[in-house]
């Protein structure tokens, strides 16, 4: 079986809903290892706060765990400055958007794409928590989610 199809570009970042560029970004900020992480973490005190900026990374570290360590398979990204988006990318985005929205089954089905099956419902619940923590720290109607 070929394992990097998970690259295959699929569409571009800027073509992405917002809250799923941020989900693309932020999974190859964190995946870049600790600057990347770093990075990532100043965006989150910029739009939240220290305080909210802190727990929200570490349920966000959470998740990354959780799909770095069951993965079906390991996922492939592109690179940070990339417009494209792979297939896996897309994925794990379209996994958080889902969640975010309340769709808890179909985002069960969907982390079932990337994640062991046993692992869905812990992975779906992290990701609606952590959207909800976007929502709430989101920025004026018609800017873009970094």
């Amino acid at each position: 079986m070929r394992h990097d199809r998970g690259a295959s570009p699929v569409g571009q970042i800027s073509q992405l809903p917002g809250i799923e560029a941020w989900w693309v970004r932020a999974l190859r900020l964190w995946c870049d290892g600790p600057d990347g992480q770093a990075a990532l973490g100043q965006q989150v005190i910029d739009r939240m706060g220290v305080a909210r900026a802190e727990a929200f990374m570490d349920r966000f570290q959470d998740l990354m765990s959780m799909v770095i360590q069951t993965a079906r398979r390991p996922l492939l990204r592109h690179s940070l400055g990339c417009d494209c988006v792979g297939a896996d990318e897309a994925v794990f985005a379209l996994f958080c958007a889902t969640a975010i929205q309340g769709e808890r089954e179909d985002a069960m089905m969907i982390a079932c794409l990337l994640l062991r099956a046993d692992m869905a419902p812990l992975a779906v619940s992290l990701a609606q928590t952590l959207g909800l923590d976007l929502d709430r720290s989101a920025p004026p109607p018609g800017t873009r989610l970094n």
